[in-house]
């Protein structure tokens, strides 16, 4: 009987896809696109999976050709680590003896029509249903353990250290947590602005840790009040996936690719520069002194955790005017002076 205990999809309906030369991304939104070779489809992007043993878990799933030709194309399951920029990329590993169970990707099979297969090929436009299955005996050490699986266009091996391959396909992560689970825990590393600004729109460094022995998927926001202690603006944070015992900068639901470009674009300059990711509330004019309050859950039952963080700003046009002013006046009274001092 399957116990599966919760399995969730992403939350993006459409169809998804990307190119395996670029790494692949743990956010619950993807969208598709076209690489040179292929021109691919899948959904889920993201298996989300908890379960206590013995299970024999099945997901249906499907993968789609949007090309006009066929395509021939052969399954690889990699293990899969954070890559060490904390913001969702991942790192292929070769080596699972740090799982609980380093021989359970041998029980992990994608079925097409009952059948476990390595190899499918996609006819012009076809969307193939297919389905992922899981058998976990009764026997199996808990923990979490983090699979992709690799359609790859020409099955080329991937290499040891990167997420690349060198041949274009298509990617679904799966984070499968075996439980019981433990008390999910972690804490706010980083929430910080910068100081002193002359115009927004204005970062946010957000960087958890999750000390749990199992993925989680924050939920928070930001808001932020102005010298009055009036609300004047708020941040929702782009729920994400922060894998066990590692570290992630979360972004804002504006970069979540699902909305419009003019909205993006308040945004954007702010992004393109940032070294890592960022939340970012869009405001342009801003005046005075204002404090952020940053909200955040670890997931549905806690911890909450809550932190503040406060900034001035200052238009640099209002600085230039007072500036000139101000230099206008003493140029003023040192003329008076000099005048009193001739006669």
């Amino acid at each position: 009987m399957n116990k599966v205990l919760g399995i969730k999809y992403g939350k993006i309906f459409g169809l998804f896809a990307a190119i395996i030369l670029i790494t692949s991304y743990l956010i619950l939104n993807t969208a598709r696109v076209s690489a040179q070779a292929v021109d691919l489809g899948i959904y889920p992007p993201v298996f989300q999976i908890q379960t206590t043993p013995p299970a024999n878990v099945k997901v249906p799933f499907f993968i789609q050709n949007f090309q006009d030709q066929s395509v021939d194309l052969n399954l690889i399951i990699k293990a899969f680590t954070s890559s060490d920029n904390e913001n969702g990329q991942i790192v292929f590993v070769n080596d699972m003896s740090s799982y609980p169970d380093p021989y359970l990707a041998n029980r992990i099979n994608v079925l097409d029509k009952n059948q476990a297969v390595d190899s499918l090929t996609l006819s012009p436009k076809q969307k193939r249903d297919l389905t992922l299955e899981i058998q976990i005996p009764s026997n199996e050490p808990k923990g979490d353990y983090y699979f992709s699986l690799v359609f790859s266009s020409n099955g080329q091996p991937l290499n040891n250290t990167n997420s690349s391959l060198a041949s274009a396909g298509i990617v679904s992560n799966i984070l499968l947590s075996i439980g019981p689970l433990g008390k999910t825990q972690g804490l706010i590393d980083t929430f910080s602005s910068p100081f002193f600004v002359t115009k927004g729109p204005i970062p946010f460094t957000v960087r958890l840790k999750n000390t749990s022995d199992h993925y989680i998927t924050p939920k928070g926001d930001i808001q932020i009040k102005n010298m009055f202690g009036q609300t004047i603006g708020k941040v929702n944070l782009l729920p994400v996936n922060i894998l066990s015992n590692t570290f992630r900068r979360i972004p804002d639901s504006l970069q979540s690719g699902t909305v419009s470009d003019s909205e993006y674009n308040k945004i954007k300059s702010v992004v393109d520069k940032a070294q890592f990711p960022v939340a970012v509330w869009p405001e342009k004019f801003l005046l005075g002194p204002y404090t952020a309050t940053l909200t955040i859950a670890l997931s549905d039952q806690g911890p909450s955790f809550v932190k503040k963080v406060s900034f001035f700003a200052f238009p640099a046009e209002y600085m230039l005017g007072i500036l000139a002013v101000t230099g206008l006046v003493i140029f003023i009274a040192m003329r008076v002076k000099k005048r009193k001092n001739a006669t």
